[in-house]
């Protein structure tokens, strides 16, 4: 089997392109699939994948070729989303993903977001016992207005709390400091614009990591009537983008810097095991979580057990194998 990839926009600022067209590209020829990105010679090829946003037109013109055509992170809105009458399968980067555009693809491949430059960096963070405490985001900054009060709070209290004994800081990298509009807490910050050619000195930098996500989090209140339905006062209610993913996590786990993320489910796989680190949304488990990671022996604790279990259940290689086999099955 032979696999094209079809991208016109080769910017590598774009996690799009750099996590499903150039690094699927290097696993799968990792495990001996002929692929290429955008080669001269399509008719020698079984399988075409196209970049998200690929024009429908565009796709339209290879249908008659008779090849096995696959796009990547599709929208779910069905009235912007003609392309599933035209693909044979779509590949997307978490199972929140997957599930959400199960209404419209019959082959619904995963691909995580783990991205090839984090895995083998240069260097990995090294915890040591240190006045200055840096408490990191990376990422698009629309994440940081979902921040809310309760990890504002969190961070504040903290800062308030242990300014006698440590510099808290608070670094976060995207790229603009213009869409992050609400819930600033009120401690040191510094904003970094994100820089592939240097992110992982950036990242180098950070203690803590944290991955908001999540845009509303509250408990449900519910009439007496309702409690014989199983509704109570303490359910949680949580409200994420159908393109949630790990890939914001699994960053901090690759460069061994521990990470407190909200529940989103694609964080699960590694943080539900609590000696991986810290899944929460509530204000009090935002704190406690970075009260613990104060201590360095905890954080380098929690970072290296993170750090083998992601190269355990997100080994790339893996993935590209299980891909190659379900393209094959179609």
């Amino acid at each position: 089997m032979k696999i094209a990839f079809i991208e016109q926009n080769q910017n590598i600022n774009r996690g799009s392109y750099r996590v499903h067209i150039r690094d699927l590209d290097i696993y799968l020829k990792e495990i001996g699939i002929d692929s290429k990105i955008n080669p001269k010679n399509i008719n020698n090829y079984d399988v075409i994948i196209f970049g998200k946003g690929t024009c429908i037109n565009t796709i339209k013109k290879y249908k008659k070729l008779n090849k096995k055509l696959g796009i990547t992170t599709p929208t779910c809105r069905e009235k912007d989303n003609l392309d599933h009458k035209i693909v044979d399968f779509c590949i997307v980067g978490s199972v929140e993903e997957k599930d959400s555009l199960s209404r419209l693809y019959k082959n619904i491949f995963i691909i995580p977001q783990i991205e090839s430059i984090y895995r083998n960096p240069k260097k990995f963070k090294t915890h040591e016992e240190k006045k200055e405490i840096i408490i990191g985001y990376h990422g698009n900054q629309n994440h940081l207005n979902h921040i809310r009060l309760s990890l504002k709070n969190s961070f504040e209290k903290l800062y308030n709390n242990y300014k006698h004994k440590y510099d808290i800081k608070f670094i976060y990298t995207c790229s603009n400091n213009e869409e992050w509009v609400t819930e600033k807490p009120n401690i040191p910050m510094e904003f970094i614009k994100w820089d592939i050619n240097n992110i992982e000195n950036t990242l180098l930098k950070m203690d803590i990591g944290v991955v908001p996500n999540i845009c509303e989090f509250k408990l449900g209140g519910h009439d007496d009537e309702n409690i014989t339905l199983g509704r109570y006062s303490t359910d949680t209610m949580i409200r994420f983008k159908n393109k949630s993913n790990g890939g914001r996590s699994f960053v901090f786990h690759q460069m061994k810097i521990p990470v407190i993320a909200d529940y989103t489910p694609s964080n699960m796989r590694i943080l539900a095991d609590l000696r991986n680190g810290y899944a929460v949304c509530s204000e009090e488990g935002w704190y406690r979580a970075l009260e613990e990671l104060l201590d360095y022996k905890k954080r380098i604790k929690v970072s290296e057990n993170a750090y083998q279990e992601f190269n355990r259940v997100y080994n790339p290689l893996d993935w590209a194998k299980m891909l190659a086999s379900n393209l094959e099955k179609i």
